[in-house]
């Protein structure tokens, strides 16, 4: 097998930067990323992403624009900074999550390692909800975020399909799922080592289709096929092997020396896409993390801490508009509304054209009308300032989906229009989860089955959310007219988020 080694030069760019305060963001077509360190080393990295975004639409054949709603990636120092994002294991590198309130990925810089595999997996999931849609096996889920996290960049080329040393020891010692299980399962009821050997069998299957032309058009007519019939039925029709022939030549593939690469030229050598980095103020040393945590949603049970060290850190930057900015979310979602009001009516007096702020300012009145007497009235005013939010940024889908949120329970709520603010909602962010149930349940009360099909098919095997993907299968079989069948589980309303290790 041959491997091909990180230049002494790019394994310099990703290993962490000396300890520094200052915290810069860089904005490319399909990313916004936040780092402490210099501004090169930021701008390697942004690009690195922009490279692997060209991989995967030129594999995926996706042709178009980048994505309307940019991906907002933290690089961190450690696991530490990580904690204070979420309650996490020490071991964890770094997660995504997808929530109402924002969309991120958190991944901690403190080896090359980290940076490339994690950040790659989780983009490679990003990138199959957002540009290539569909009910796809849990198997290939996994197995495609596996099969492209181990890519490798040279200063001029990406190497595709390396060896992964940690699935094959699995595969080598360790004895397999039964095919069958594989293709039609989930890792959810697995036990620890049973899950690790999905997730390396996945990778395997995954690569063995990558591997040559005429084995990935296999793969098209497999996924084809996986739609219509029993899963394993589905792989002699798209490969001519029964289940027991294609356990065979997956062992012989890995056995036998098989696991090649591919190489594609970088395609930031020849053309960069442009790429703009500013210097954040100097309260982003201490809010910035805190300021990532209010945009994917903070957990119950850590709020009031947070918005103690949020008033605390914003205390030490007073009449800083950016540590204002956080504080206001924080005082919005978790303290005080009347100084959230304040602090949002100072700010958007001052940057009359930030979405974001005339989006918190409707969120105020969103969560105002939950307590208000006359909630249309309060609902009136989120709508206003949603509007003003929207014409601002029209790509800003938490927007769209509270605005949803501000009209289905009136007059309006059952309209044309309405329709179409939740779909276009969860178009622009078809990674959460919870804007994804919305416009089905909104489907399903309008009668339109096939849309509830197509817009739960992705969520239904899931092998992140278990729950989701039970209440999917739910609501699909409701929306198809065969009662309640498919368990009784409700969709979490929260972020959906995936750690990695």
């Amino acid at each position: 097998m041959r491997l091909i080694r990180l230049t002494l030069a790019m394994l310099a760019l990703l290993l962490p930067a000396a300890a520094q305060a200052e915290w810069r963001r860089a904005e490319s077509p399909n990313f916004i990323v936040y780092g402490e360190g210099s501004e090169a080393r930021l701008r390697e990295r942004i690009l690195l992403l922009e490279d692997f975004d060209r991989l995967l639409r030129t594999v995926t054949n996706v042709n178009g624009p980048p994505a309307p709603a940019k991906l907002h990636v933290y690089l961190v120092d450690d696991n530490r900074a990580l904690t204070r994002i979420r309650d996490l294991n020490r071991n964890v590198a770094g997660f995504y999550s997808a929530s109402p309130e924002g969309i991120g990925a958190f991944v901690s810089v403190d080896n090359a390692g980290s940076l490339n595999e994690v950040l790659f997996h989780e983009y490679a999931h990003h990138f199959m909800l957002q540009q290539a849609p569909g009910a796809y096996p849990a198997w290939y889920v996994e197995g495609f975020a596996e099969y492209f996290s181990t890519v490798r960049f040279t200063r001029d080329a990406i190497d595709i399909g390396n060896f992964s040393r940690g699935r094959t020891s699995w595969l080598v010692h360790e004895g397999w799922l039964p095919l069958d299980r594989l293709l039609g399962g989930r890792p959810s009821g697995l036990t620890p080592e049973g899950v690790s050997m999905f997730y390396s069998q996945s990778w395997l299957l995954t690569h063995y289709f990558y591997s040559n032309p005429e084995r990935q058009a296999a793969l098209g007519r497999y996924l084809v096929a996986a739609r219509r019939s029993d899963p394993v039925a589905a792989i002699q029709q798209a490969t001519g092997m029964d289940a027991r022939r294609v356990e065979r030549e997956l062992r012989d593939y890995i056995r036998d020396g098989s696991i090649n690469f591919r190489r594609m030229r970088r395609g930031s050598t020849a053309a960069p896409p442009p790429v703009t980095v500013t210097t954040l103020p100097r309260a982003a040393d201490d809010l910035i993390l805190s300021h990532a945590a209010l945009r994917v949603g903070i957990r119950e049970s850590a709020e009031a801490g947070q918005l103690q060290a949020i008033r605390a850190a914003a205390s030490r930057h007073p009449g800083d508009p950016f540590a204002r900015r956080v504080l206001a979310h924080a005082e919005l979602l978790h303290g005080d509304r009347a100084s959230a009001a304040r602090l949002l009516d100072g700010l958007i007096a001052e940057i009359p054209d930030d979405a974001e702020l005339m989006y918190l300012r409707g969120r105020l009145h969103l969560a105002a009308a939950q307590d208000a007497q006359d909630p249309a009235a309060e609902e009136l005013l989120a709508r206003q300032w949603f509007v003003r939010a929207h014409r601002a940024d029209p790509n800003h889908f938490q927007t769209l989906y509270r605005y949803f949120e501000a009209v289905r329970g009136g007059p309006e709520g059952n309209t044309e229009n309405t329709a179409n603010l939740i779909i276009l909602a969860h178009e622009l962010a078809p990674q959460v989860t919870e804007i994804r149930f919305a416009a089905a349940a909104f489907m399903l009360q309008r009668g339109d089955a096939a849309r509830v099909v197509s817009l739960l098919a992705p969520v239904s095997a899931d092998p992140h959310n278990p729950q989701a993907a039970a209440a999917a299968r739910q609501m699909i079989a409701q929306a198809l007219g065969r009662g309640e069948q498919g368990g009784d589980a409700e969709a979490d309303e929260g972020a959906t988020e995936s750690p990695a290790d």
